[in-house]
């Protein structure tokens, strides 16, 4: 009987020592927010504009850090989002329209105020393309400026940008998506400015 409990006991105690010595590997990454350029001239309007959520295919609809090598999609396993790819690409338009002050307010769709404009999205893709030749963050949405008074589209655009990516390790990745999420909005926030009315 006790050869038996010598061995519960020595189990034990390997087993409790080896979940302590286990490492938790996950890493949460968070994309920072630019500033747009104060160089950068921009019209004032006293109209307000209201983002609505982005839309994705479900595969984007993840925290998982998505990379597509050879026409084959996968994901790290240690690696991810602190947050869906959609609300970093809100927050970000948000944040930057805001501080540029282009309009009297910026509103999400939660809001239950009235707005002049809405900007509608689509992301089509948030991952990183790996080949051969190439390997690369790419961003794809496609967004209307729509007015809602006239309940008429004043412009459309797909925008597709493209990161390098130094070296294929985590920190240029990460840093690589980061960039490229904020040339996207910026060039987004740049292209409703060219087609507001300035009143």
């Amino acid at each position: 009987m006790k050869k038996y409990l010598y061995i519960f006991i020595l189990t034990f105690i390997f087993y409790g020592c080896s979940i302590n010595n286990q490492v938790d590997k996950t890493q949460m990454f968070i994309l920072k927010n630019d500033e747009i350029s104060s160089n950068i001239s921009l019209k004032k309007t006293t109209k307000i504009l209201k983002i609505k959520s982005a839309t994705l295919p479900l595969y984007l609809n993840s925290k998982s850090i998505i990379y597509t090598q050879n026409n084959i999609s996968n994901t790290y396993a240690y690696h991810f989002w602190a947050d869906l790819p959609s609300n970093f690409y809100r927050s970000f338009l948000l944040s930057k329209l805001e501080k540029t002050k282009i309009f009297k307010a910026v509103i999400s769709s939660k809001s239950l105020l009235n707005a002049d404009y809405i900007l509608e999205s689509r992301i089509d893709s948030f991952e990183q393309i790996i080949n051969s030749k190439q390997n690369y963050t790419q961003i794809a949405v496609s967004v209307n400026l729509i007015d809602i008074k006239e309940n008429k589209i004043i412009a459309h655009q797909f925008f597709n940008h493209r990161e390098n990516i130094r070296q294929n390790n985590i920190p240029n990745i990460y840093q690589s998506f980061e960039k490229n999420l904020n040339s996207l909005t910026t060039d987004i926030i740049l292209w409703i400015n060219s087609n507001i009315d300035q009143k």
